[in-house]
């Protein structure tokens, strides 16, 4: 590329996509198609565990400014179970008037499992990010994942006073709606407001199908028991809508919210999938 092609990417931003799709082969789930552009990788898979394949998805400009563009889409396909996490937060920073936009789009086929567990996004004070991430399963599909959000740095008393945030994650049954959770912020007061995030600076959303009474009930015991271990309670609930758990926690650390949600992860992993949880390596670095 030469240089008046750099300034001019430059100027619109980086755009980077990644293409997935995983199958079973075997005793073990591999990716039978990847394709990416742009600044978008994976590393090869691991598999502590067997059949599951564990792919840990690498931004390497290590963070995302107005008018960048990701595109992330993955196709777990019958048999095959894929764990995808990130090895850091993804960072959104400041904008200087462009809007930043992040798609991920999941599908689960009938007989598949699929397990998403990025790390944290944080988005700078000054940010203008659009965020959508859609989750299509059909009947007989596993999906377990959240998606953590933090305004601002609160670590550094840097706070999200101005930017626009705009973060919709869904889920879809037969290509209907089944979930809709949107997270909007615009204006100082949604960061306090009592139906905003009541002066937390994160946000936190965990689901997953297969659930029942049983493991609603497993669940809140888990939440009041790890509720116990920390210094203050989080405002938190869990819903159980026909067979999805949803848990959703307001924060003001990504360790506390985790702390929250990888037992329940734990405990319906045992029930669901009938198989014991392994924490990706790259959690423990």
């Amino acid at each position: 590329m030469n240089a008046p092609e750099t300034a001019k990417a430059r100027q619109q931003g980086w755009q980077a996509s990644l293409n997935i799709t995983l199958e079973r082969r075997g005793l073990k789930t591999v990716m039978s198609e990847l394709h990416h552009f742009g600044p978008l990788r994976v590393q090869r898979p691991f598999y502590p565990e067997g059949l599951t394949s564990h792919i840990y998805l690498l931004h390497p400009p290590g963070g995302v400014v107005g008018g960048d563009g990701l595109n992330i889409r993955i196709h777990a396909r019958e048999k095959a179970h894929g764990l995808f996490t990130t090895p850091g937060a993804t960072k959104f920073y400041r904008s200087a008037g462009a809007t930043a936009v992040a798609v991920q789009q999941l599908r689960v086929s009938a007989g598949s499992a699929l397990e998403w567990f990025p790390q944290e996004n944080i988005f700078f004070p000054g940010a203008r990010v659009k965020m959508n991430t859609r989750v299509d399963i059909e009947p007989g599909a596993v999906f377990m994942g959240w998606e953590i959000s933090c305004l601002g740095r609160p670590v550094n008393s840097d706070y999200f006073r101005h930017g626009e945030v705009d973060a919709c994650f869904s889920v879809y049954r037969d290509d209907r709606p089944f979930l809709i959770e949107r997270l909007r912020v615009i204006r100082p007061e949604h960061l306090n407001a009592t139906s905003g995030l009541r002066n937390y600076p994160m946000q936190g959303l965990f689901v997953a199908t297969g659930a029942d009474d049983t493991s609603l009930d497993d669940a809140r015991l888990l939440l009041e028991q790890a509720q116990a271990a920390l210094p203050a309670a989080l405002p938190a609930g869990i819903t159980l809508l026909d067979d999805m758990l949803v848990l959703r926690v307001l924060g003001d650390s990504t360790e506390k919210i985790q702390s929250l949600m990888i037992p329940v992860w734990q405990m319906l992993r045992r029930h669901v999938l009938k198989k014991e949880a392994v924490i990706p390596r790259i959690w423990n670095t």
